[in-house]
């Protein structure tokens, strides 16, 4: 086929809708039009053959007529159609035979040939034409069979129809038959028809090509990420298990390469500098072994692998010699080092080559303990008879791969029996090599491995990574537990100086359970252990895989699977939920929080993602996306959301890890015109404690104008000096506080962190105020803002601009009103001099009021809730507490109330309550007469001044 490109796709706008342009001239493009053409060029022919043995068979019927173009027999013409579309046949399908996905211009011409010449024959059934039947049928029926059943480019079809028009014409020429207009009508709408289905045709079959073009784009591009290591961008250990083929029986020459203090370098930079050190040394080892007979793989941690086929070992040498100077002449930060160990040999087994990469790392080992930045091999090639002899390394060789087990449990068809995984990791076993050194590191680990085949002798042993090893075993699960908590408990006392921690996670598979492969098994067993915490309190560092993680992994991987398409379609989105002041009411800011509506699940829970992706550093996407969805909401909706009423947004402490915080987070909010101080970005407080580049990224972004509030305050590792060691504008009380609101020492604690943050010029969100009560208790002690289900759930954009939140808008005249009120010690002490006035005990007591058409109590200490309860003098209406406008003690407010002016905002009163006699005063904090409302302290005593 020549000429694919379709001028039909002009039609209807398509081609301008659809970027079809690339995969045009693809070859693949071209072999399936031409692979489906072949097998529709068959079908078509075997339709015709069928159709003229029937229409051969009629002529012999004993109620035939005679024809109406007598020039030629119908049995002629029928006995033509079939043997011609026999041979195409025939034709065809031995060219489908031997069609290799190569469209060769063989294959176009014999299909050019098979359609135009049956659209010659078309014409020729007009001579078949019996007396009173239709003189088009059978023409039509040939006709439509070749114009619709292959798939013609446009060039063929315009040729078939014009050799079609033309052989009509010359055989109704021939036998002067006329033809009456109506019927040349019909044969131009014929055509018309046909072309219009062929072109929709045409374009299913280019929008079917696009979408498998794109599938398997997507394949390989998943392929070629399962191989490539997704920080340094440079191959993984998948990648090398596969390569490992391609090595055997050939001479290579293998480097094992180790950055020098690397932990040194995460401890004191943060994990975001080492990140961006290991990609460097990626980049720059890829860049000086970039020959195709060179492969660099990332190995462990910090561990490069480099395998080469290229003879010339000398060059080799000289290689790792440029890489290392490279690093430690570096053109931004700090020079490095790096250990280097190095050999040649060849390999006849995939154990050859683990034998060799494990002698290069004896050699990485023989170099770090010469010290940084050394290298240590040979280039004497490694001879095959002292691969494998047995001695110090003869533990190690007892070990296989992931791949050898994997054989083995296919072939023995282990997947429908029972069997058990246990998948152990060495507890920060990095640091402990770091202290002992490498040398000793790796005898530790050797004494770790002799001290679990003493225990399952018989079992299988995986070596999946340097300290990461594998268990087979078919033993009972009792006894496989007991064995590995046996292991567990000798390994721990092996090293004096350290505690050796060895972490397992365990996985049971019965008979009974549907068939599981080894890898499915290895991969649950190894999420049961990166599950386990060393050291939280009452827990092993062993763990079962359960139900419960599988429906925790299932869902993982889910948000693995959809969260960039999420992402991208915007189904994820900033729900905000109202923040209100604890003593107006109105409306001061809201929380964003993010919601997950996904088309098929419906709304997915925050837990059931949030976890994950902090757990990947995947967060940084998410919440830089929520910023940048509640940015665009406050400019579009800029009356609904004033520059006074504030949006709290979340941060997570490893978007600091992942990105340049500070300067993305100005871009988007700058992008959008949304003034900086209207954003109060909540970061968790563990994150105020964590490495040195979190606590820049704070400052920056305090610099840079945005409010920080300390989020979860008061469930953190250091709380208070947390607090008191970063300047922060405001602090968020985690909920389970309120929760346990009930417990008096909980309220001693809430009550001093209130006042703490008083006293530092913070202000608090209580969050979590779910009923009255709590809602109560936050007022009385002070905090400024309340937010929880008491008022709202988290809000849908449209549901919220539709609610009475946006109605209810506080200002700064009600913010610096009731703010006042907030922040007023209620506690009071008596002071030396003074006496009481009567046999009662002493009694001091403190209220915060507000005056206006009524006096309501605001905020209260408990000595005055009491008296005011006592005497009857409130009136409970739900969270307001109103004074009875008929109470004595009404009457003396409201009278010192109308004494009070902006010149003495003090007012003393005398008030008998009872048997007992109180010494009232009343002083002015905000308002005043003139405004008819303001705010005051009350301070009830029963004792009087001593003269001295």
């Amino acid at each position: 086929m020549h000429n694919i490109r379709n001028p039909f796709l002009g039609l209807l706008g398509f081609a301008e809708s659809r970027d079809l342009a690339g995969i045009r001239n693809d070859p693949r493009l071209a072999a399936d039009f031409t692979r489906t053409n072949l097998s529709f060029g068959i079908a078509s022919g075997l339709l015709l053959c069928m159709l003229s043995l029937i229409l051969l068979v009629g002529t012999y019927a004993p109620f035939s007529e005679g024809a109406v173009l007598p020039v030629i027999n119908a049995t002629f013409v029928y006995l033509v159609l079939l043997v011609t579309n026999l041979v195409f046949v025939v034709l065809l399908y031995r060219e489908r035979r031997r069609f290799h996905g190569v469209a060769e211009k063989r294959t176009a011409r014999l299909l050019g040939c098979y359609t135009g010449v049956n659209m010659v024959l078309a014409s020729l059934t007009f001579y078949s034409t019996q007396k009173d039947s239709s003189f088009f049928f059978e023409y039509i029926l040939v006709t439509v069979t070749i114009l619709l059943i292959p798939n013609l480019g446009f060039s063929a079809f315009i040729r078939n129809v014009a050799l079609n028009i033309l052989s009509v014409v010359l055989v109704l020429f021939s036998s002067r038959h006329p033809i009456a207009w109506q019927d040349s009508l019909d044969i131009a709408v014929l055509f018309a028809i046909c072309g219009f289905v062929n072109w929709l045709r045409w374009v299913s079959f280019l929008q079917t090509e696009e979408n498998r073009f794109a599938e398997e784009k997507k394949k390989d591009e998943l392929y070629q990420e399962s191989r490539t290591d997704a920080l340094t961008g440079i191959l993984n250990r998948n990648a090398l298990r596969e390569d490992y083929p391609g090595f055997l029986g050939r001479d290579l020459t293998i480097a094992l390469l180790d950055i020098d203090s690397f932990k040194q370098c995460n401890d004191t930079y943060g994990h975001a500098y080492g990140d961006r050190l290991l990609h460097e040394v990626g980049t720059k080892l890829q860049k000086v072994f970039a020959d195709s007979s060179d492969r660099c793989y990332r190995y462990g941690g910090d561990e490069f692998l480099v395998l080469s086929l290229q003879g010339d070992r000398k060059a080799f040498l000289n290689r790792l010699s440029e890489f290392s100077s490279s690093l430690q002449h570096r053109s931004e930060g700090p020079g490095i080092t790096c250990c280097i160990g190095y050999l040649c040999g060849s390999a006849i087994t995939e154990r050859d080559l683990r034998s060799l990469v494990q002698r290069a790392d004896q050699y990485l080992y023989q170099a770090k303990a010469e010290g940084p930045g050394r290298m240590a091999g040979s280039l004497t090639p490694v001879r095959k008879n002292t691969l494998h002899t047995p001695g110090q390394g003869s533990v190690l060789d007892r070990l296989q791969s992931v791949d050898e087990v994997t054989k083995q449990f296919r072939d023995r068809g282990l997947s429908s029996q029972s069997w058990n995984i246990a998948y152990l990791d060495v507890d920060r076993f990095g640091e402990i090599v770091e202290a002992l050194g490498t040398r000793e590191g790796g005898l530790l680990l050797e004494n770790i491995i002799q001290t679990v085949f003493r225990y399952f002798p018989e079992d299988i042993l995986v070596n999946r990574e340097e300290d990461h090893f594998v268990l087979f075993s078919t033993l009972p699960r009792e006894d496989f537990a007991q064995k590995i908590r046996g292991v567990q408990a000798e390994v721990f006392h092996l090293e004096a100086r350290h505690m050796i921690v060895l972490r397992a996670g365990l996985l049971r598979h019965e008979a009974s359970e549907p068939p599981m492969d080894f890898a499915t098994g290895m991969y649950r067993a190894m999420y049961a252990a990166d599950s386990i915490l060393v050291g939280t309190a009452g827990r092993e560092p062993l763990c079962w895989y359960d139900q419960d993680m599988e429906e925790k992994r299932a869902k993982e991987i889910f948000v693995h699977n959809t969260f960039p398409n999420a992402l991208q379609s915007g189904s994820l989105i900033p729900y905000y939920q109202p923040i209100v002041g604890s003593l107006s009411g109105t409306t001061c800011g809201y929380e964003a929080l993010c919601r997950w509506m996904d088309p098929d699940r419906g709304l997915i829970p925050p837990g059931d993602f949030i976890p994950y992706l902090e757990k990947t550093g995947e967060i940084y996407r998410l919440d830089l996306s929520i910023l940048e969805s509640v940015c665009r909401d406050l400019r579009d909706h800029r009356s609904q959301f004033p520059a006074n009423i504030f949006v709290n947004v979340n941060l997570s402490q490893r978007d600091f890890q992942q990105a340049n915080l500070p300067e993305e987070i100005c871009r988007i909010v700058d992008a959008c015109g949304v003034p900086r101080r209207q954003l109060q970005l909540e970061i968790t407080e563990s994150a105020f404690s964590d490495s040195g580049l979190i606590r820049e990224g704070i400052t920056r972004l305090q610099e840079a104008g945005f409010r920080i509030w300390m989020d979860d305050f008061g469930v953190g590792e250091s709380s208070l000096s947390a607090f008191m060691s970063r300047k922060v504008n405001g602090v968020k009380l985690d909920q389970s506080f309120f929760a346990d609101v009930a417990n008096q020492r909980t309220q001693i604690i809430i009550r001093s962190i209130i006042d703490m943050s008083h006293e530092t010029n913070c202000m608090m969100i209580a969050e979590g105020i779910e009923n009255l009560a709590q809602l109560q208790c936050a007022r009385q002690w002070g905090v400024n803002f309340i937010q929880g289900f008491f008022f709202s759930r988290p809000l849908p954009l449209d549901a919220l601009l539709s609610s009475p939140f946006v109605g209810n808008l506080t200002n700064a005249d009600t913010d610096r009103f009731y703010q006042a009120a907030a922040e007023v010690h209620l506690s009071s002490q008596s002071a030396p001099g003074f006496y009481l006035s009567g046999k009662h005990s002493l009694l001091t007591c403190r209220a915060v009021l507000e005056w206006g058409s009524d006096i309501r109590v605001l905020r209260a200490d408990d000595q005055m809730t009491a008296l005011l309860q006592d005497f009857g003098c409130l009136d409970l209406q739900d969270a307001d507490r109103i004074l009875k406008k008929d109470s004595a003690l009404a009457a003396k407010l409201s009278k010192a109330i109308a004494g009070i002016c902006s010149a003495q905002p003090v007012a003393d009163f005398q008030i008998l309550l009872g048997d007992r006699t109180l010494h009232g005063q009343l002083s002015l904090i905000a308002g005043g007469p003139e405004k008819k409302r303001g705010i005051c302290i009350l301070n009830l005593m029963n004792f009087t001044l001593t003269r001295v």
